[in-house]
Parts: C-alpha cells; sequence; structure tokens
C-alpha cells in the first residue's frame, strides 16, 4: 500500500480508468481480480517516469476542472512516493496532491536555540508570511521545509536554513540530527501521514535570522516557558507545534513530574507509518 483515498476524492477518480484500476468487494464479499481492492495504478505503466507522468497528467486535468480544493494551490513540486523511505521511488506527485491520495510524506525541520552561560536555553521561532499558501500567519520552527523528489535530507536541511534564516555554512556545520517525528492527521485537504526528520542546531547569542524567501513575516527568540504558552495558545502550525513538544521534552522541561501525559506525547509522536503502509 502506498497511500489512502477519501470517498469522497474517490468518486472524481473514476473518471481516469486509463490511468487507474479499482477493485471493489461485491456482494459476496469477494473480488473480481488478484488484486487487493482498492485503487491501483494501471498495470500498463512500467517505469517510474511512466506512472509519474500518468499521474500527473490526470492531476492537471483535475486542476483544470477547479473542482478540487487542494489543486488550487498547485505547488510544481514534487514528492516521491514509495511505502519506505528506504525503498526506490515508485513515482513522483504534485506536493498540493499527496493529501489526496494520501502518500507519506516527508521533511525537514530545524530547532534553532541559543543557550546563555547559565544554561538558560531560548528558541528561535519563525512567524509564517500571511500570504503562505498553508497555515499564514502562523508560528513555525526557525526552519523547515518538504523533501522534495531527488533532494537528499541534508541538502534539503541547508537549503531550508539559507532560505529561511540566512544561516551560513559555517553555522550549519554544527547541525546534530536528533531523530524523527511520525504522526497522521486529517483536514480539509485531505490526508496527512508525514515523517519529519529533526535537527538542532545551537546558535551564537549574537545570530539574529534574516529570511530571505519572502515566507516568514518575523522571528522571535523566546524562553521555554514562552514557547509552552505560545504552544498552549494554539497559533501554531500542527507539525511545528508537535516539534517543538519534542524539543521541551528531550531538553528535560517537560518530564513526568511536572506533566504525566509525558509518554503519551512521546506515544503519539513516533506513530510507525512505515510499518504500517508496508504491511499492507
Amino acid at each position: 500500500m502506498i497511500g489512502l483515498i477519501r470517498p469522497d476524492f474517490w468518486e472524481h477518480l473514476k473518471n481516469y480508468t486509463d490511468v487507474l484500476e479499482f477493485v471493489e468487494v461485491n456482494a459476496s464479499g469477494h473480488t473480481s481480480t488478484l488484486l487487493k481492492p482498492g485503487v491501483h495504478l494501471s498495470s500498463s505503466f512500467k517505469t517510474h517516469q511512466e506512472r509519474t507522468i500518468a499521474i500527473h497528467g490526470m492531476l492537471e486535468n483535475l486542476r483544470q476542472k477547479n473542482i478540487i480544493l487542494p489543486l488550487r494551490g498547485w505547488r510544481n513540486e514534487n514528492y516521491s512516493v514509495s511505502q519506505k523511505f528506504t525503498d526506490e521511488p515508485l513515482l513522483e506527485i504534485e506536493r498540493s496532491a499527496c493529501g489526496l491520495f494520501g502518500t507519506i510524506q516527508y521533511g525537514v525541520h530545524v530547532n534553532g536555540f541559543v543557550k546563555s552561560p547559565n544554561g538558560e536555553i531560548k528558541i528561535w521561532l519563525g512567524k509564517r508570511s500571511k500570504t503562505k499558501q498553508t497555515f499564514p500567519s502562523m508560528y513555525d520552527n526557525l526552519c523547515a521545509g518538504g523533501l522534495t523528489a531527488r533532494l537528499g535530507i541534508l541538502e534539503c536541511v541547508k537549503k531550508e536554513c539559507k532560505e529561511e534564516a540566512s544561516i551560513s555554512d559555517e553555522l550549519l556545520e554544527d547541525l546534530t540530527f536528533v531523530g524523527t517525528l511520525s504522526y497522521f492527521y486529517e483536514d480539509e485537504r485531505g490526508l496527512f501521514p508525514e515523517c519529519q526528520f529533526v535537527y538542532d542546531l545551537e546558535l551564537p547569542g549574537d545570530f539574529t535570522p534574516v529570511n530571505a524567501d519572502g515566507e516568514v513575516a518575523e522571528f522571535l527568540l523566546v524562553s521555554l516557558e514562552e514557547l509552552k504558552d505560545l504552544l498552549v495558545g494554539g497559533n501554531f502550525k500542527p507539525n511545528c507545534a508537535a516539534i517543538c513538544l519534542e524539543f521541551l521534552i528531550r531538553h528535560g522541561y517537560l518530564n513526568p513530574d511536572s506533566d504525566p501525559n509525558v509518554s503519551y506525547y512521546i506515544e503519539q509522536l513516533h506513530s510507525p507509518l512505515q510499518t504500517y503502509y508496508d504491511g499492507r
């Protein structure tokens, strides 16, 4: 299995039998083929390129009809599609359409923080531009972005750090990979199983981020107590809130004594998406 499709989008796809094969359960509880119930790419497409071109053409047609909400935010940016991150990608798909197919999306997030001589930690946040297609004017991590097809993880991290906060190569040498977060959510745009590669970056006290791509309205340097209050306030991009919550736990600000829900938080931040998709 490489994705999940909601019934409302399934109905629109039924017009594209040249691209997709539909297998449904009959009255006796069986299918008419050896394929599992679901939507399958036509077996006539043998290669990564053929599958990518076929899906892209179908999405372009749906986009022109202007009936699918997420496609109105077309990004001209492709994501790779596979069951597991280490698998060879089966195809690439337009970023704005990923939620329609419920494919696992990958991204990178950087916690940029400053530590004072007495050990106090403050963390840099960005406030998203009001013109952003998604989650405008909401709080964000210092740097973050989706993992575009054919782009390496560290390559993507450094690209986002330079574009969003003008962080120099010298400072980026201190990037530290600290793990992944994975979760699943649903909204009006579709289904979003996501896995984020998370990095910490300790920055000097005299560093001030400067946005270079127009996607950040302003930056804030806040204490961990202030960060907690902002998270409770609800004006955070959801996955960035998750990244910040994990930062608070990992750096000892939240623990089982201060918050008995810590074990639940940790569990919710590590959904076994690839295991689930690979086993279907």
